[in-house]
């Protein structure tokens, strides 16, 4: 079986850092900060950068590494390599893991719909420019 680019893993693992400053930040930032209460200020000073970011990135490397071996497998069963199959993939493990079970902190948790909504959109994003890049750079 083929191995996952470690480039592509890499430079995949960076697209969340991207997409969530533009998401969280200019595009859905104000609503994002309604949603769970806080102010930029307070937001600011509850920060632990290193828990923050640090953490978020290892994970999100972790998750380019596993949507490349799931990509991989696919176009093994398939023979779909390319924009289409990073799109599709990314697409399916968005339904499939995470639109899905971030339902959970709705059901349990009482987050908003709109809250799961605006979270599980970003994760969408993510996961499709994961896909692309992981289809794409082989």
């Amino acid at each position: 079986m083929q191995e996952p680019n470690i480039l592509a893993v890499l430079a995949a693992g960076l697209v969340p850092m991207v997409v969530g400053f533009l998401w969280y930040g200019p595009i859905f930032g104000k609503k994002w900060m309604a949603y769970v209460g806080k102010t930029e200020e307070e937001l600011v000073a509850e920060m632990n950068p290193m828990k923050t970011y640090g953490v978020t990135v290892v994970m999100s490397i972790l998750t380019a590494y596993v949507c490349s071996h799931v990509l991989i497998a696919f176009a093994s069963a398939t023979g779909e390599t390319g924009l289409m199959a990073g799109l599709q993939g990314g697409f399916w493990m968005w339904l499939g893991f995470v639109f899905t079970t971030q339902w959970n902190n709705v059901g349990f948790e009482g987050k908003e719909v709109g809250h799961w909504l605006l979270d599980t959109g970003a994760s969408l994003v993510n996961l499709l420019i994961m896909g692309v890049i992981l289809s794409l750079w082989v």
